[in-house]
C-alpha cells in the first residue's frame, strides 16, 4: 500500500471560523500528501492556518470553527466524515500529535508514566503492567536518565526538554504511522531544540515514522524535512523539495522568509530583510494576492485577482511573478557568500582607535537564592543563581549574552537593574558603585538604565493605553506635560507603529506591536544602556527581522549601549561586538563576537553554536549534541561545572575549577583544554569521536 496510496491526503481542505457577523474561511483549499517514511514541512507566520488544517486532520478543531469542504484521507479511508468513535480508535494509534506547549498538555496532577502509556492502555493494546515497563523504554530510547523514577514524578518537576520529550514519548508509544509536531522547539534552548530535533529525525529515518513538522522557522524545518510548504493567509503559497524551496524561492514570502533568518555569512549588524506590515486579518482581506500589501514585486494584477497554485520547476507556487523573481533572486546563500568573499578581499586594514569609554563594570558579583526544602525539618536549598561573574560593558557597543535556560543571564539583568541585590561583588555604573543604593538614588538611575522584557504583554499594564504606558518613564521623571505628548508621537513613529497606535490598549495588538511598545517605552528617556532580555525568543522569524532591525537603527540614531540577552546565538552575533557564554551561574567564555561564534574556545560555547539551526547548515558534518539537561543549581559538580555534559571531559575537571583565564585578542576562557571542540567542529568525523586521544595528549 505504501507504494500505490499515500499515507496522508489532504485535499482541497476549507475550514471557517465563526465571528460576530457570520462564518469567515481561514484554511482555503489547502491540499498536501505524507508519505511513508518522509517528512513535510509547513511553514508560516502566526495565524497562516498550519495549526487548523493539522487540527483538522486529527479532528480536534476548536469549537468555533468547521470544516467546510475537502477531504482528509489516511491510507484511503476518509477521515472528514468518519464517526467521532472512528476518529478516536486512529487518535494516537495511527496518528499522533505533539503540540508546543508541553506544559499545559500534560495533565499536572497526574504522574507522567501514567500519561506517556495512556495510549496504550486507551486502545487496548497491552495490560497495565506491560504499558508501565513500555513507557520507561520508550523514555530511556529518547535520552531520559532514570526512566523508572521519571515515571512516577509529576510534569512540573520536569524541564522543558524533558517534558517535550515525555510528550514524544507519548506520541510514540503505541507505534503510530504519522507524527504531526506543532511547533514542538519553539521558545526551547538551542541545545534542547538540538536534542528533539535530532529524536524527530531518527524516528523518521530509522523507524520510518512520517513526520508533518510545523514551524515559523524555515531554519528548523530545513533541518529535517524532505519537502516544505509554506503557508500564507490560510493557504500554501509555494511547496516543493527542501533544496528547491531554500536554494531558489520562487514565492516572494519564501523569499523573505529565508532573507529574515540572521545567517552567519551576513556582516555583522546588516540590516536583515524583514517583511513589511503585518499578516491580513481575516476580517478585512485584501482583494487579490493575500500578499499584495506587503510584496515589493506587486503589480495591478496581483491586487486584482488571486493566484492558483500552478508547478514551476521542481514545485508548485502561487504567484503571478514567480520566474521573474525566481531568476532574480538566485541563491541568497551563494550571494552572501560572495559579499562575504569579496568584503573579506577588499577590505582596508584596521585603523587603530582608542576603546570606548567603559561605561559598566560587573565585579566578581554573587547571588544565591534560598529556597525551602520539599521535605520538613531539612535546611533550605541554595540556588546558584551568579557565581563571581565580571563583565565590562563600553559606551556604544552591544554585549550579548547567551546560555540555557537556568544560567543566570535573567538573574544578572534584574541585578544590573538593581530588581535584585547581589550576596558581593561591585556593580559599577558609569564608575560609580550602585550595588546598594535605594530610593531617591535608585530612581535617579532609572533615567539612565531601562529594561526590555522578554513577555511584553506581561509587562504592559493591560488597562492603559499605549499613550500611558509609553509616557510612564517620562512622568515618572518630571518631563512637562506638552513635551511628554510630542515625545510619546515621536517613538511611537520612530518604532514603527505611528500616532494612531496611541490610543490603543495592549491586547488589541499583535505580539510583534506590544513589543515595539515595550521598546518605546524604554527608549521615550533616553537612556544610555539597555538591557534587553529574550526580547524576539517567541516572536515570528518575520517579526523578530523587524525588532532586530530596530534594535540596530537605535543603537545609531541615539548611540545606545545595549545588553541583549538570548538564548538564540544566530541574533545574538548578528547583534552583538562582544559576547559572553553563561553556564550554571559562571561567565565560561567572553570575547569579541565573531571570533567566539567563529573560533570558539570553550566546548559549550561550541556545542551552542553547533545546535543553532541553519538554512545552509550541512547534515553530513553532523552536530555537537548535548545530551541531558545541565545540572541542579543547587548542586552544582564540583570542578568544571560543565564536565557532566561535555564529551572531552577528563579527571582534571572533575579536580580543578578552571578559572577565566585571558587569552588573545581579548578574548577570556574557563576551561583546561581551550579550542578543543573547535577543532571538530564542520569536520564530518562524528564530533568527539576522537575526543579522548585528544584529551590525553593535551594532558601530556
Amino acid at each position: 500500500m505504501a507504494g500505490t496510496t499515500p499515507l496522508l491526503e489532504v485535499d482541497n481542505l476549507h475550514i471557517a471560523v465563526q465571528v460576530a457577523d457570520g462564518f469567515r474561511e481561514v484554511v482555503r483549499g489547502v491540499s498536501l500528501r505524507a508519505d511513508h517514511g518522509n517528512a513535510l514541512g509547513l511553514v508560516g507566520e502566526s495565524g497562516s492556518g498550519k495549526t487548523l488544517t493539522t487540527s483538522a486532520i486529527v479532528r480536534i478543531l476548536p469549537a468555533a470553527a468547521r470544516i467546510t469542504d475537502g477531504q482528509v484521507r489516511l491510507n484511503g479511508e476518509d477521515l472528514t466524515h468518519a464517526s467521532a468513535r472512528r476518529v478516536a480508535a486512529i487518535r494516537g494509534k495511527e496518528i499522533s500529535l505533539v503540540v508546543q506547549d508541553s506544559l499545559a498538555s500534560l495533565n499536572p496532577i497526574m504522574r507522567v508514566g501514567k500519561q506517556v502509556c495512556e495510549p496504550l492502555l486507551l486502545h487496548h493494546l497491552v495490560n497495565r503492567k506491560r504499558a508501565a515497563s513500555r513507557a520507561a523504554d520508550m523514555l530511556r530510547s529518547l535520552g531520559l536518565p532514570d526512566p523508572a523514577r521519571l515515571t512516577q514524578g509529576y510534569p512540573h518537576e520536569f524541564s522543558g526538554g524533558m517534558r517535550q520529550r515525555a510528550m514524544i514519548a507519548t506520541a510514540l508509544i503505541a507505534s503510530p504511522q504519522l507524527i504531526i509536531a506543532d511547533e514542538p522547539t519553539t521558545a526551547l534552548d538551542a541545545t534542547v531544540q538540538a536534542q528533539i530535533l535530532d529524536i524527530l529525525a531518527r524516528l523518521n529515518r530509522d523507524m520510518g515514522v512520517a513526520l508533518i513538522l510545523i514551524s515559523h522557522d524555515l531554519a528548523v524545518v530545513s533541518e529535517i524535512c524532505d519537502h516544505i510548504g509554506v503557508m500564507y493567509a490560510g493557504r500554501i503559497v509555494e511547496t516543493g523539495s527542501s533544496r528547491a524551496i531554500l536554494g531558489q524561492p520562487m514565492h516572494p514570502y519564501t523569499q523573505a522568509l529565508v532573507e529574515s533568518v540572521p545567517m552567519s555569512g551576513l556582516p555583522r549588524g546588516s540590516r536583515l530583510k524583514a517583511i513589511p506590515g503585518e499578516p491580513p486579518s481575516i476580517e478585512a482581506f485584501p482583494s487579490g494576492c493575500p500578499f499584495s500589501t506587503r510584496c515589493r514585486h506587486a503589480t495591478n494584477i496581483c491586487r486584482q485577482k488571486e493566484p492558483e497554485l500552478t508547478a514551476r520547476n521542481e514545485g508548485r507556487v502561487a504567484c503571478w511573478h514567480a520566474e521573474e523573481i525566481a531568476n532574480g533572486a538566485g541563491s541568497r546563500l551563494a550571494a552572501v557568500q560572495t559579499i562575504t568573499a569579496a568584503s573579506i578581499e577588499g577590505a582596508d586594514p584596521p585603523v587603530p582607535r582608542q576603546p570606548p569609554e567603559e561605561l559598566l563594570r560587573v565585579e566578581s558579583i554573587t547571588r544565591h537564592y534560598r529556597v525551602p526544602s520539599a521535605w520538613p525539618f531539612l535546611p533550605p536549598l541554595h540556588i546558584h543563581a551568579l557565581d563571581e561573574v565580571s563583565l565590562t560593558v563600553r559606551r556604544g557597543e552591544t554585549l550579548g549574552i547567551a546560555g540555557e535556560t537556568g544560567c543566570g543571564k535573567s538573574t544578572l539583568a534584574n541585578c544590573l537593574l538593581r530588581l535584585a541585590d547581589v550576596d558581593s561583588g561591585r556593580i559599577l555604573f558609569r564608575g560609580h558603585d550602585i550595588t546598594n543604593i535605594r530610593g531617591e538614588e535608585l530612581r535617579r538611575l532609572r533615567r539612565y538604565i531601562q529594561p526590555i522584557f522578554q513577555d511584553p504583554y506581561g509587562s504592559l499594564n493591560p488597562r492603559q493605553r499605549v499613550r500611558s504606558l509609553v509616557a510612564e518613564a517620562l512622568t515618572s521623571h518630571g518631563t512637562p506635560a506638552a513635551e511628554r505628548e510630542n515625545r510619546v508621537i515621536e517613538v511611537l513613529q520612530f518604532v514603527g507603529l505611528g500616532a494612531h497606535f496611541a490610543d490603543k490598549f495592549p491586547h488589541e495588538l499583535s505580539g510583534g506591536q506590544r513589543q515595539r511598545v515595550g521598546i518605546g517605552r524604554a527608549i521615550a528617556i533616553n537612556p544610555e544602556l539597555i538591557i534587553a532580555d529574550e526580547p524576539v525568543s517567541a516572536l515570528d522569524v518575520s517579526v523578530q527581522a523587524q525588532v532586530i532591525n530596530l534594535f540596530m537603527d537605535l543603537q545609531r540614531r541615539f548611540a545606545l549601549t545595549l545588553i541583549f540577552i538570548s538564548h538564540d546565538l544566530r541574533v545574538v552575533r548578528h547583534l552583538s561586538s562582544h559576547v559572553a557564554i553563561m553556564f550554571l551561574g559562571k561567565v565560561i567564555e567572553y570575547g569579541p563576537a565573531e571570533a567566539v561564534c567563529t573560533t570558539p574556545l570553550h566546548p559549550y560555547t561550541a556545542a551552542l553554536l553547533s545546535s543553532v539551526p541553519g538554512i545552509s547548515h550541512d547534515p553530513s558534518t553532523g552536530r555537537l549534541i548535548l545530551r541531558g539537561d545541565p545540572p541542579s543549581p543547587t548542586s552544582p559538580p564540583s570542578g568544571c561545572r560543565f564536565r557532566t555534559r561535555c564529551p572531552y571531559a577528563a579527571a582534571t575537571c572533575a579536580e580543578v575549577a578552571p578559572e577565566l583565564q585571558r587569552h588573545e585578542n581579548g578574548r577570556m576562557v574557563a576551561c583546561h583544554f581551550p579550542g578543543i571542540a573547535s577543532e571538530f567542529i564542520g569536520s564530518g568525523e562524528g564530533l568527539g569521536g576522537r575526543h579522548q586521544s585528544v584529551v590525553a595528549a593535551r594532558q601530556a
